[in-house]
């Protein structure tokens, strides 16, 4: 009974080793520069060359072919005059790799009927919109909203507000995603107070940090003004031209004083004899 059961399935038992055979020979035939092998991953930096390499183990002069979301990269008008193919090197290079190039990309030689799959990912990158990066000068009272602009596959962000990590908004701050559908892009404090006066830290992450351990980061420190700063600061120059008019009012009366006593100390008594004695003669003078 059981060498019927066995000599009855035998056939498909072949069928199934030597399609494990055949699989494992097609898997070893190419061997693709993962980053991540386990993943299949493949991490590109924004603006710099990505390069996939899928080498041809077997002896033999085949074609690669490299396809991207199973699309051909020859007929994807965003690869357009951007992509270099190197036969000899097994390679698929974009010079200039833009955060719209992450995607699944497949390199495969049809002779063999093999392929292997890329998942290709771009490390985050952040910035602020605003112009005045690094500070910015606020009033107590005063609106303050900070865009942190992610660039990469699926960034996640976080901010870093001092000491204090937020994930979600609170009834102080809020949190919203922007116009490009970047979840907790945008920092919205509806009115600024002497405590906001701090450091703000947007960080972001994705699969390819994960795989790095470096995670993107900006930091921009927010400058808290008093509400009547300005005020005081007018304040205090009034009370210094005051303190100078009245320094330049004693100086002038001490001046004056000075020169009073001077004139009176002119007055010689050999001046008043001289002095009358011009006059005693002048009389003779008018007299005769």
């Amino acid at each position: 009974m059981e060498c019927k059961l066995i000599s009855r399935y035998s056939p498909l038992l072949v069928l199934f080793l030597a399609s494990l055979i055949t699989a494992q020979t097609v898997s070893d035939v190419l061997q693709p520069n993962y980053d991540d092998p386990s993943n299949s991953l493949k991490i590109f930096d924004i603006a710099k060359p990505l390069t996939l390499g899928c080498n041809i183990t077997k002896a033999g002069d085949y074609e690669l072919s490299w396809t991207k979301d199973g699309e051909n990269v020859s007929e994807i008008e965003s690869l357009k005059d951007r992509y270099t193919i190197l036969q000899k090197e097994r390679k698929f290079i974009i010079n200039r790799a833009l955060d719209s190039d992450a995607g699944t990309y497949t390199c495969s030689v049809r002779a063999l009927n093999a392929s292997r799959t890329f998942n290709v990912i771009g490390n985050v990158l952040v910035k602020f919109e605003s112009t005045e990066i690094g500070k910015t000068n606020m009033v107590e009272g005063e609106p303050l909203t900070l865009h942190c602009v992610a660039y990469g596959t699926n960034p996640k962000i976080t901010w870093i507000i001092g000491n204090t990590t937020l994930s979600t908004g609170t009834e102080h701050v809020q949190l919203e995603e922007d116009e490009r559908g970047v979840e907790n892009a945008r920092l919205t404090i509806s009115s600024v107070t002497l405590a906001d006066y701090t450091d703000y830290t947007c960080q972001a992450e994705n699969n390819a940090t994960s795989i790095t351990g470096k995670p993107a980061q900006v930091t921009m420190t927010v400058r808290i003004r008093g509400k009547y700063a300005a005020l005081y600061v007018f304040l205090g120059i009034i009370a210094e031209v005051v303190v100078l008019c009245g320094i330049i009012l004693i100086c002038e009366r001490r001046r004056n004083k000075t020169e009073v006593e001077e004139s009176d100390s002119d007055n010689t008594p050999d001046q008043l004899k001289n002095g009358h004695n011009g006059n005693a003669s002048e009389l003779r003078q008018r007299k005769s």
